[in-house]
């Protein structure tokens, strides 16, 4: 996908968070672009593979040289606003031109359902380009959030709520109980 030096598509502010308990959350990211909020609702593992590609992708790329601080005063976002969508596939770019790094998401309900319509003809539902100082804070608020859900026992790693945890690796948790178990046919002769 390929964008001109289109400065509509510049994030002017950019966060990663979790709505919820843990167990029970919804991921999003907002952005603001042109003064407009965006809100691109995504699962756990969508923000967890947004935020391991970022860092990759910065890893990757030669060095440039220091970056100048946001000069602009935070917007907030607008947390009502109807510019948001479920995220289905996700796309990250780099642009040398202007040395930034690009996130697309496309909502799940436009997807194609059929194999008639190529991917690459369905427009993006968002689009917006970040520093690399934006992608390090996603890259890390990502992680946090992701690593702030329910802790995954260390046997079978699946994860632990509140109550009780019935983990299949650790012994005397059948899948039925012993009461309804066959009996032992050697133990009658």
């Amino acid at each position: 996908m390929k964008f001109g030096a289109n400065s509509d598509l510049e994030a002017q502010r950019l966060r990663v968070e979790a709505i919820g308990e843990p167990g029970q959350r919804r991921f999003r990211l907002l952005a603001i672009l042109t003064g407009h909020t965006y809100i691109v609702w995504m699962e756990k593992q969508q923000l967890q593979a947004l935020g391991l590609a970022l860092e990759q992708m910065l890893e990757q790329l030669p060095d440039s040289g220091p970056e100048l601080g946001p000069t602009a005063v935070p917007v907030e976002f607008d947390l009502g606003t109807r510019r948001q969508f479920r995220a289905g596939r996700m796309e990250l770019g780099y642009d040398e031109g202007t040395d930034t790094l690009v996130i697309v998401a496309h909502d799940i309900n436009d997807e194609p359902e059929s194999g008639d319509i190529p991917l690459e003809a369905v427009p993006a539902s968002f689009a917006c380009r970040i520093t690399r100082e934006q992608a390090r804070e996603v890259s890390a608020d990502a992680a946090a959030v992701v690593a702030a859900g329910r802790p995954r026992c260390t046997m079978c790693g699946a994860p632990m709520g509140p109550g009780n945890h019935v983990c299949p690796q650790q012994n005397g948790h059948y899948p039925t109980a012993l009461s309804d178990a066959p009996e032992d046919q050697d133990a009658e002769e």
